[in-house]
């Protein structure tokens, strides 16, 4: 789906609001790699799909970040503020245990009691991503609300698609780690009825009752000794234009600082995990040996290094998957030409954190790479019969 220069179209999503990192990216990787989500929440038409290919109109972007929180790879990164700078204004304008995040419009629309109250302030409520939230929930906020008025009337309305299914995710993380976290989307307001300035008035204390509703919840019952990681030896390669092939045949591993950041706030802010997730952040990869020719592209592609060669001494080899280290991006899925690979959309939650790693062992192949005389044996197989060379 991906044009050849995507890693050219990408760069006319640079600016002050959205960094690139182009080697994270799945399509400039892989030309063949199916993921299209910045495409998908694109809340402007910045970034779209024209005739099948990526397409970026640089003039349309309004620096919201959805694109960001979205890209399974980070190889788009929100700035402006950035994830750090965010972290630090939701949390300095925290009400003992409770922060609020409301979107632009909301607030010039009902700036009076919004600009009065304690709030953090971002372009579109599709700026959020778990990790800030769970970060926010590590440092003891109880109690998160992402105001936002009636998208549909908001030029902006597919950002709140996105934070929905960030709050989802959200509270599916903290039922498995069991965080005392009680976050919500709280919207509502017409934006288009706020010039009359009854209709504001009204909407102003319509806020302001539900703002200050409610009693706080406990602080948080368990904190966990300290973190352990899926894997921590991802090499992480300078940020350049030419994406370089490593000595082991492989593209360079990563791992997204915000998946980093999630990681390190989980493990402190709940307890041991149970159970199995489902939030589209990690998948469970799944390869059929009955399928798989043991071609092992799936771990060249791989962008974090959750697919990984091993060949021991004894001439056994295969793969090894980190499920911890998977940000479900389908490239494996993508690159596999036996389409042997499955990719569950759920995974054990203790997986996430204990660096649990799944063997594939594999086959030799039929036909040995890198051969001199890997066409003709191919040939040979293909026709089950015998050719002569000269």
């Amino acid at each position: 789906m991906g044009p050849p220069n995507a890693a050219g179209v990408f760069e006319g999503v640079r600016s002050e609001a959205i960094a690139v990192h182009q080697f994270r990216c799945t399509q400039v990787r892989n030309r063949n790699a199916n993921c299209m989500r910045c495409a998908g929440a694109c809340t402007s038409g910045c970034i779209s799909l024209v005739d099948g290919s990526l397409h970026v109109d640089a003039d349309k972007c309004v620096g919201c970040g959805t694109c960001a929180t979205v890209c399974p790879t980070c190889a788009l990164e929100s700035l402006n503020p950035t994830d750090a700078q965010l972290l630090r204004d939701t949390l300095a304008s925290r009400e003992g245990d409770r922060v609020t995040i409301a979107c632009r419009p909301l607030i010039e629309s009902i700036g009076p009691f919004m600009r009065a109250s304690a709030c953090s302030e971002v372009v579109c409520l599709g700026r959020v991503d778990e990790s800030l939230l769970v970060q926010l929930a590590e440092r003891r906020v109880n109690r998160i609300e992402l105001a936002c008025g009636a998208c549909d009337s908001c030029e902006q309305k597919q950002g709140l698609s996105c934070a929905r299914t960030v709050v989802s995710n959200v509270r599916s993380l903290c039922e498995a780690w069991d965080i005392d976290l009680d976050v919500q989307v709280v919207e509502g307001v017409r934006l288009d009825l706020l010039a009359d300035p009854k209709a504001q008035l009204r909407a102003e204390r319509s806020y302001a009752e539900h703002f200050s509703a409610g009693a706080s919840n406990p602080p948080l019952a368990q904190r966990a000794d300290k973190a352990r990681f899926a894997r921590t030896d991802c090499r992480i390669p300078e940020d350049s234009s030419v994406l370089k092939v490593m000595k082991d045949g492989t593209l360079p591993h990563f791992l997204p600082q915000r998946r980093e950041k999630l990681l390190t706030a989980l493990a402190l802010a709940g307890s041991e995990p149970e159970g199995t997730i489902e939030t589209g952040l990690w998948g469970c990869v799944v390869i059929d040996g009955a399928k798989c020719s043991s071609c092992r592209m799936c771990t060249t592609f791989c962008p974090t290094g959750a697919l990984e060669k091993f060949d021991d001494e004894d001439g056994s080899f295969g793969v090894l998957h980190f499920p911890g280290s998977c940000v479900n991006c389908e490239s494996c899925k993508s690159i596999c030409p036996d389409q042997a690979i499955t990719i569950l959309p759920h995974t054990r939650a203790a997986y996430i954190l204990e660096g649990s790693v799944h063997r594939y062992a594999m086959r030799r192949r039929a036909v040995a790479l890198n051969d001199e005389h890997q066409i003709l044996n191919t040939m040979k197989l293909a026709i089950d019969g015998d050719v002569f060379e000269r």
